[in-house]
């Protein structure tokens, strides 16, 4: 049988943070989201995963962000049950031959059993976070093209300049197509 055992990396940096009983109410309210705005999310992705399933458009246009909802569509939902039911299979077989043989647990081969059955979800995976990447600098590309235009008249404007902190602000309302709202700006 293989030896386990932890080993500490010795460049690590620790950070102490709050408790969140050591948070004040405001700061509560500013990271964490309450029942009422969760039941309004959850609303909205229903209506959204709603418009998804018939189809629904405004002129040809969706007018709604799906990411992060590919999963719970009805053909999500059954692709990703498929995938989990072959990975805890896969796994339990890989498990049961090595006990079968009387041999010791081969962990590489659970994993490799595992990755196997799995890795068409990460490369899909990759694939969107790639195509989620390059929808963002798009966007962001575009903001520096049309600051450049309005200002091309009196100076040259520094790139530079433009993703300075604070010269740029990006929010969920004007990323909404493209992002996630999956946290709350602090």
């Amino acid at each position: 049988m293989q030896k386990k055992g932890v080993t500490m990396n010795e460049s690590v940096e620790v950070v102490e943070i709050l408790h969140v009983n050591d948070f004040t109410a405001s700061e509560i309210a500013a990271s964490w989201y309450d029942e009422e705005e969760m039941k309004k999310i959850t609303e909205r992705c229903f209506k959204v995963l709603q418009r998804m399933e018939y189809g629904k458009t405004k002129n040809g246009k969706k007018k709604y962000c799906t990411r992060g909802l590919e999963g719970h569509t009805a053909l999500g939902s059954i692709s990703k049950k498929k995938t989990r039911a072959a990975a805890f299979s896969a796994v339990l077989d890989e498990q049961e031959k090595r006990w079968n043989e009387n041999k010791d647990v081969d962990f590489q081969a659970i994993s490799d059993a595992y990755r196997k059955v799995s890795s068409s979800s990460q490369m899909w995976a990759q694939v969107i976070g790639n195509r989620d990447h390059h929808a963002i600098e798009a966007y962001l590309y575009q903001d520096e093209e049309k600051d450049e235009e309005v200002d091309a008249t009196t100076t040259t404007v520094s790139t530079s300049a433009l993703k300075s902190p604070g010269s740029q602000k990006i929010t969920l309302k004007n990323v909404g197509s493209i992002v996630h709202q999956g946290a709350r700006a602090a």
